[in-house]
């Protein structure tokens, strides 16, 4: 009598080999991915923003199916438990980090969704010695909502005021009043739009105009959305104009280090002790390529560029358009004066080069702020944020860890002992108001 075949214990160890890993790694895999896109979110305190309701080294969960949690591969939500309000603390994508490499979806195609890890794109036109695939991974911020659309914002020094009604720092929140010189900041009153609102670009101011291309953006994220300048001289059309010249003071070192950075002639000169830098022979069209760009990041320059603030800077590093619009503005003004002509700076929106002077409003759009006043960048520097870009709702802290001397290190196992010290223990479990 011949023996068995051996092939079926074999093939029945082989089914019971998948089966204990599809139990123990593919299933616990798969719901963890399932649970960070549609439940949880995780996330990081990187800066003094929101200080002292959160501080840096705090680690929270954000809970994402509160809002509706984002559909994979699509712009859509699931419905939504409720509605986001003024108070909240959100996390959400920060409108000045576009969803495409470069804010240019003409040029990178979308592969694939890495969860925590960014997104993977197919860049059509690759510089010489570059690869087509790019990772990307745009930032989230958290900040608290102050105003929701519909309603108007006064902001005079800490006092904030929203539809009349005083808007109260929460009681862990912070106003130093350190940095008094910034009236962008401390002195501003604005109407949040609402959906299906008309935005005539001819009655908004140049930073207000910024901020409308900003929420733009994130209302067509598929699509290439630029503010578009032109110079009227004497009420003509007149792009070509070469500016004679452009002034500026140097002591605000931010102006000087966003004219350096863009590549822009300019010569510092000194009167007294005050410092003075002019462009030189500037066509207005470059001036029009710049603000095209958007954001102005000054993260790549070095601090010595820059430093005259004694170190001081708005988190992140950036400058804002919409500000550096409005000193354009101003110079270009008093060039008028001085020349015995009229200017004037007119914008206007272009999107997938369409050019329109309206913008009607799509989403729910809110102004946002940190509790940390004197430190944050938010909605007044940015403008408004669109429902779009709302990820979650800060929920709890899960971990809080210390380390503001950098004296722990994974690099040096001796400071491994001092982590128990480091751990916030009283933080742990602390739910997000």
């Amino acid at each position: 009598m011949k023996s068995g075949n051996s092939n079926p214990p074999e093939n029945g160890g082989w089914r019971r080999a998948m089966r204990s890993f599809t139990r123990e790694f593919l299933i616990p895999i798969i719901l963890a991915l399932f649970f960070i896109q549609f439940v949880i979110q995780a996330f990081k305190i990187p800066s003094a923003s929101m200080e002292d309701s959160l501080l840096i080294g705090d680690f929270l969960l954000g809970l994402k199916f509160v809002y509706g949690s984002p559909i994979p591969f699509t712009h859509d939500r699931l419905p939504a438990l409720e509605k986001p309000k003024p108070g909240d603390v959100f996390i959400f994508h920060y409108p000045g980090d576009p969803d495409y490499p470069e804010g240019k979806p003409e040029r990178y195609r979308f592969l694939a969704n890495l969860f925590l890890f960014g997104n993977v794109y197919w860049d059509e036109t690759p510089a010489p010695g570059e690869n087509h695939l790019v990772w990307y991974a745009p930032k989230d911020f958290i900040k608290r909502c102050i105003a929701q659309s519909g309603q108007t914002l006064t902001v005079s020094g800490e006092k904030v005021f929203v539809d009349g009604k005083e808007f109260l720092l929460p009681p862990k929140g912070k106003y130093l009043d350190d940095r008094g010189y910034d009236s962008i900041r401390d002195d501003l009153r604005v109407h949040i739009p609402a959906p299906g609102e008309v935005l005539d670009f001819d009655t908004l101011s140049l930073t207000e105009a910024a901020w409308i291309r900003s929420l733009a953006i994130q209302e067509h994220p598929d699509s290439k959305v630029e503010l578009k300048l032109d110079l009227w001289r004497d009420s003509v059309l007149d792009d070509d104009y070469v500016l004679p010249y452009l002034n500026g003071l140097a002591s605000d070192a931010n102006h000087q280090a966003a004219i350096y950075y863009l590549g822009l002639p300019f010569t510092q000169l000194t009167s007294g002790n005050v410092e003075y830098w002019h462009m030189e022979d500037v066509p207005f069209r470059h001036i029009q390529d710049v603000a095209r760009t958007g954001y102005i990041r000054m993260a790549d320059i070095a601090p010595s560029q820059y430093g005259a603030n004694g170190g001081r800077r708005v988190e992140d590093n950036e400058y804002y358009m919409g500000n550096y619009l409005e000193l354009i503005n101003q110079n270009i003004r008093a060039q008028g004066d001085s020349l015995h002509a009229h200017y004037r700076l007119r914008a206007s929106l272009v999107i997938d080069g369409k050019t329109t002077t309206q913008y009607t409003v799509l989403k729910p759009c809110y102004f946002m702020m940190g509790d940390n006043r004197d430190n944050s960048s938010d909605s007044r520097y940015w403008g408004f944020l669109s429902r779009n870009n709302v990820k979650a709702r800060a929920f709890i802290i899960y971990f809080s860890f210390q380390n503001d001397d950098s004296s722990f290190s994974f690099s040096n196992p001796l400071s491994w002992f001092t982590i128990p010290a480091k751990i916030r223990w009283t933080r742990l479990g602390k739910l997000i108001d």
